[in-house]
């Protein structure tokens, strides 16, 4: 899909999110941009006010297939029912099985 922008960014849904994050966030915590998003999906990406947008890194970590393929999410759902988070510095891990 096309980028479609309904709205200019930020409108006054993500500029509240925005105002409440920085009065409970770290300021050590960066917002490059005014930004909120709301769900992603293959390269795009949508913000709290309906905007949609191609997201040319997909999720960073997944690159190759895009933001919540679905292979992707069954094994990050398979994976949680083991263990969703552990001191992945201090000791090896070995997840499901």
């Amino acid at each position: 899909m096309e980028p479609l922008i309904k709205v200019a960014p930020p409108r006054p849904k993500a500029r509240a999110i925005l105002k409440r994050d920085a009065e409970i966030i770290s300021q050590s915590m960066m917002r490059e941009y005014p930004l909120v998003l709301q769900k992603a999906r293959g390269i795009n990406i949508w913000d709290v006010d309906g905007n949609r947008y191609l997201d040319f890194t997909a999720g960073i970590a997944v690159m190759a297939v895009g933001w919540n393929h679905p292979r992707v999410v069954r094994a990050i759902q398979e994976q949680a029912k083991y263990l969703s988070h552990g001191a992945f510095l201090d000791f090896c891990s070995r997840g499901s099985g």
